[in-house]
């Protein structure tokens, strides 16, 4: 399939499953562990599917006003859902074949599947291995779930942060599998992903070809910088947290040396915006050199690294051409990724790539390669299974 002239690869989309679906993949102790959990067990009437929902934060005070309200669920995250896009298929998690449907529909290629937010809920209990078992539950049914599309359908690997033994482990079990594209450690809150104990991890991504993804979640445990401290509003919080937490993570990995040693590993941020890479990165060059003993020795600046052909990042659809031309102008066209977040409220479904491919400020070499080249450069696996 080629939309207008071009490919399109999408960087960033997500796929539940909900937690019925999981424990038909999980052993009977799992689910005899999970009974004192029935309590937060929550049915999606829309879908008929059950998640968990537990240590969760509402973030209810409107700006102005002095203590919170009560919440009206039916407002969340309503805004682009008026404007731009259609209601996800119900179906999307039971069958692969309605979410190929839905990418015929907008004309996209590839996209890189993440879970929905269920699995931080996990991190923020004390049961290290029902955390894992969930894990492990997920990887096998994106196998089962990817197999009949496996030239459209592509994930990552989940590695918990709390146990890298297990997390290793998954990634040697699943590494030579078709559908995962990347590891994707997810740190309990106060766990800084530069962390030697995390070492291990990289290893083995780097081993198996794996990228390193780093994505945000905001409104879930473990709470992600700006998710904690934003004076219990939603706008502020979901306005600062994602692009911060992106801003802190790949200074983390890329301050520690990471891709010094293992000069092959792709690293990527996801879902965090893109308009901030520019600024940031200057002002890490420039901390580089005003307190370098809060770094280990790096061969190269933050901006070198950024700019190396190893480093990716997805573009925020709401920031739109004149701040996606911007980086690009100012950083090359070898970074940015295209996406959409689909299914979930920030999407704008069924007109993503319509609206991206109106983009006329944008070269067509920068458009190929932001729809399509990119992405596959940072996923190389794809183009090598």
């Amino acid at each position: 399939m080629a939309k207008n002239g071009y490919k399109i690869f999408d960087s960033d989309t997500h796929v539940g499953p909900q937690a019925d679906i999981l424990e038909r993949y999980m052993s009977a102790g799992d689910l005899d562990r999970l009974k004192e959990f029935e309590g937060f067990l929550r049915k999606n009437d829309k879908t008929g599917h059950s998640t968990y929902n537990f240590n969760t934060r509402k973030y209810a005070r409107r700006l102005g006003e002095p203590e919170a309200r009560e919440s009206d669920a039916s407002e969340y995250m309503t805004g682009f859902t008026a404007q731009h896009r259609q209601p996800p298929n119900p179906l999307l998690e039971d069958d692969p074949a309605e979410r190929i449907k839905d990418m015929d529909l907008e004309g996209v290629d590839v996209n890189l599947l993440l879970p929905s937010g269920w699995f931080g809920v996990w991190t923020s209990q004390p049961d290290t291995a029902l955390e894992n078992s969930f894990y492990e539950a997920y990887h096998r049914w994106m196998e089962d779930y990817c197999r009949p599309f496996s030239d459209r359908l592509t994930g990552v690997i989940l590695c918990s942060a709390r146990d890298v033994e297990a997390a290793v482990s998954e990634i040697d079990r699943w590494g030579k599998s078709r559908w995962p594209m990347a590891v994707f450690v997810y740190a309990p809150y106060g766990t800084p992903l530069d962390h030697p104990d995390l070492e291990p991890i990289w290893a083995a991504a780097a081993q198996n070809d794996l990228s390193i993804l780093l994505h945000t979640f905001t409104v879930a445990p473990p709470y992600a910088p700006g998710g904690l401290d934003t004076w219990d509003n939603l706008w502020l919080q979901r306005s600062a947290a994602h692009p911060w937490c992106g801003m802190r993570n790949m200074a983390s990995i890329v301050g520690s040396g990471v891709m010094d040693r293992y000069p092959d590993l792709r690293v990527g941020v996801l879902e965090a915006g893109h308009g901030w890479l520019p600024f940031w990165v200057k002002r890490l060059d420039e901390h580089q050199i005003s307190i370098p003993s809060a770094l280990p020795k790096l061969a190269q600046t933050p901006s070198e690294y950024v700019s190396s052909g190893r480093y990716f990042q997805s573009i925020e659809m709401s920031e739109g051409q004149e701040v996606t031309k911007s980086v690009i102008d100012i950083l090359g066209e070898d970074i940015l990724m295209y996406a959409s977040d689909y299914p979930h409220g920030e999407s704008w479904f069924p007109i993503s790539v319509d609206t991206v491919m109106a983009w006329d400020g944008i070269p067509e070499s920068a458009k190929k390669k932001l729809f399509w080249d990119n992405a596959v450069r940072y996923y190389r696996r794809y183009s090598s299974g």
